[in-house]
């Protein structure tokens, strides 16, 4: 290779070395000149995750301040792996010691990653012109972490956000029940009632402690709630159902801390409910637009009003061996029925023992509906 060919080619190098350096710049510059309607739709086709890892890599882009529609924090947003790693040498107490340590560092790094995100777009005022259209939070978080968890919330409220999921339940199923109310983070309803939630659509609360305020003006535009590991009395979330009157789909599933619970004729856009895993002793329907409904063997009762429009049903066995439970079967399969004269589909998962031993009751059944 000749002296000019050599130094053409190692200009040419120099040139692209260069351009690669400057090409983040420019197009950081570029990004900063759009409108923001524009970069808000940009931001719209991408994930959070993809955002956050953008603004990792390039301090222009964490600079623009651009609030993403969907803020959903998960560990998966922010590559937090929280699988426990064992050491066949050690015990159960340092095991469980190994893992509480890991834990309190991982949610650190979470609560730090959220505030690191949602931070630009503070204010002094607590207020913020963002719209949002999801804000959601999948973490495993206690009451301990009230003051973080706070402010998430009353950004959500602020931003206008129109389905809110806040949810710190965990996979350790013993982690249930109302013996650890004292741990479950209390949320404060009133950030959700009056005008602060004029927005939310849905509103999805996992492992949270319930006690509704006197004065709660209501989730007014509510239309879908779904309460997981929810500690809240019977008279609360009465109370709380008829602050929604626009309410079209609940979801109510592990709240040990129910005995009871009536839907009343106020509901009257109520069309989907679904009850699980509540040991609930009665639940008494009386909505007149309730058309579908999914309950399992938990539940021993249930009062229907006889214009029920219900017209799908689901029942679920979860193979609970209790006093009883021949009675909430029999129930089931005559009682039920014949209380629901638009009845269109009857779905029942059910053991092979169970289809066996009933197996009379369930021929007369589908012949009545046929």
């Amino acid at each position: 290779m000749d002296k000019q060919s050599s130094q053409e080619c190692s200009f040419g190098n120099e040139s692209d070395a260069s351009n690669q350096a400057v090409k983040p710049n420019l197009v950081a510059m570029q990004l900063q000149l759009l409108p923001p309607d524009v970069m808000r739709d940009i931001l719209s086709r991408l994930s959070l995750k993809e955002v956050v890892r953008m603004s990792m890599l390039s301090r222009e882009w964490k600079l623009l301040r651009i609030c993403h529609p969907d803020m959903v924090f998960t560990k998966e947003t922010f590559g937090i792996d929280t699988t426990n790693t064992y050491q066949g040498s050690m015990t159960v107490g340092d095991l469980l010691k190994v893992r509480a340590k890991k834990m309190e560092l991982l949610t650190r790094k979470f609560i730090d990653h959220v505030d690191s995100v949602l931070r630009p777009l503070w204010s002094t005022s607590s207020t913020t012109t963002t719209t949002l259209d999801k804000f959601v939070v999948k973490f495993v978080l206690h009451r301990k972490h009230k003051y973080y968890i706070d402010r998430w919330v009353t950004f959500s409220t602020a931003s206008r956000s129109k389905h809110i999921a806040l949810d710190f339940t965990s996979d350790d199923e013993s982690c249930f029940g109302s013996a650890f109310d004292k741990y479950r983070y209390a949320l404060p309803l009133t950030n959700f009632s009056g005008p602060n939630g004029s927005c939310i659509r849905s509103l999805y609360l996992g492992n949270v402690y319930l006690e509704l305020p006197p004065s709660l003006c209501g989730i007014t535009n509510l239309k879908k709630l779904t309460l997981n590991k929810v500690s809240i009395n019977d008279g609360d979330l009465q109370l709380l159902l008829l602050s929604c009157a626009l309410l079209k789909s609940l979801n109510i599933e592990k709240c040990s801390s129910l005995s009871s619970l009536r839907i009343q004729q106020e509901l009257s856009r109520l069309q989907y409910l679904r009850v699980r895993y509540c040991d609930l002793e009665i639940l008494e329907l009386d909505p007149p637009n309730l058309t579908a409904f999914e309950f399992d063997d938990y539940l021993m009762q249930t009062v229907l009003t006889e214009s029920s429009k219900l017209s799908d049903v689901i029942f679920v066995s979860n193979l609970r061996v209790l006093d009883g439970y021949d009675d909430v079967l029999d129930h089931i399969f005559t009682d039920l029925p014949a209380a629901l004269p638009h009845l269109q589909t009857l779905l029942l998962l059910l053991t092979a023992c169970q289809v066996c031993s009933r197996y009379k009751c369930l021929v007369s059944l589908f012949i009545s509906r046929s």
